[in-house]
């Protein structure tokens, strides 16, 4: 082979030589982005970790609500009925109390009436 066909190949390879370094500067950055992309979806899935715990701490702490509501409802109706009696309690209470107070003045009329009968016999 001549000189001159040599160095055209010599060139040749030279040149695709310089395409695959470029191509390998190419391949390094991709190579560098997927590591970055692994190191964020790997962060992105650290945070779903996160909040599927939070997610199921707060599923555990409400999955009481219904029975706290219900046992709500339930000392409301007892709290309802207790305020009723009370009250019926107290109107029963209120009207002996008038009751007595009235017999207690009738006597205390009749005992003025019966002092002042024994002091007119007394003045007599």
């Amino acid at each position: 082979m001549s000189n001159p066909i040599l160095r055209q190949i010599l060139n040749q390879l030279q040149q695709m030589d310089k395409r695959f370094d470029s191509i390998d500067g190419h391949l390094g950055k991709i190579d560098h982005r997927f590591d970055a992309m692994e190191e964020r979806l790997g962060a992105v899935e650290s945070r779903l970790d996160t909040v599927d715990r939070t997610l199921n701490a707060i599923e555990e702490q409400t999955k009481n609500i219904p029975l706290l509501q219900q046992a709500v409802l339930e000392t409301l109706t007892i709290t309802k009925h207790l305020e009723a009696s009370h009250s019926v309690s107290e109107r029963k209470v209120t009207t002996e109390l008038n009751t007595h107070q009235h017999s207690i003045d009738i006597l205390n009329r009749r005992q003025l009436r019966m002092e002042a009968d024994i002091e007119t016999l007394k003045s007599r």
